[in-house]
């Protein structure tokens, strides 16, 4: 082979290995980003009525997924779940009842093991009674904060752990929206 055939041969080698190293950054990049969204981290859009005042339509919420792995969510958190309904919807919901608990709705107040739960975060329509359901283990019962309109454990029944798709932590859009979830 000539000088310039080896040259030749040479640069076409050399850019087949950037091609190929390329092709495996862009690979990596994209299994690390399925791997953050499917196990640490992910953003969710609000789409819907159920939880005002708290959380608006078109709001978007940072979630994190690593206390799913650690047990249930507490009393209060606003998670994410999945309903087993044939959809591939997720639903934002707060958790009110806890495994062993009896939760049940009177005169549009949530009782919890016959006591009133005080709950400021909630929209002021009333909304249905419900008799009393006590909470299954490995379960939580979840509610929308808009009471009068949300589909939740009233309907859909307690929330199983792996229905838990992650904690919403905080709203990040729009921006003159930010706010952390942590207490709302």
């Amino acid at each position: 082979m000539t000088e310039t055939g080896t040259r030749v041969a040479k640069k076409q080698e050399e850019k087949a290995k950037n091609i190929w190293g390329w092709v495996l950054a862009i690979g990596i990049a994209v299994a690390v980003a399925f791997l953050v969204r499917a196990f640490l981290f992910e953003i969710i859009l609000v789409d819907g009525p159920s939880m005002q005042p708290t959380l608006h339509t078109d709001e978007r919420l940072a979630v994190e997924k690593v206390s799913r792995y650690m047990g249930l969510p507490e009393r209060g958190d606003i998670i994410i779940v999945h309903y087993s309904d044939g959809t591939n919807n997720n639903y934002v919901k707060r958790v009110i009842g806890l495994p062993g608990e009896t939760v049940e709705v009177r005169d549009s107040t949530v009782y919890i093991n016959g006591e009133a739960l005080d709950e400021e975060y909630i929209s002021t329509q009333p909304y249905a009674d419900m008799e009393p359901v006590v909470v299954p283990e490995d379960t939580v019962f979840v509610m929308g904060d808009n009471r009068a309109n949300s589909m939740d454990s009233r309907i859909v029944g307690p929330i199983r752990h792996d229905q838990i798709v992650g904690h919403a932590m905080a709203v990040i859009f729009p921006f003159n929206e930010i706010r952390s979830l942590d207490g709302a």
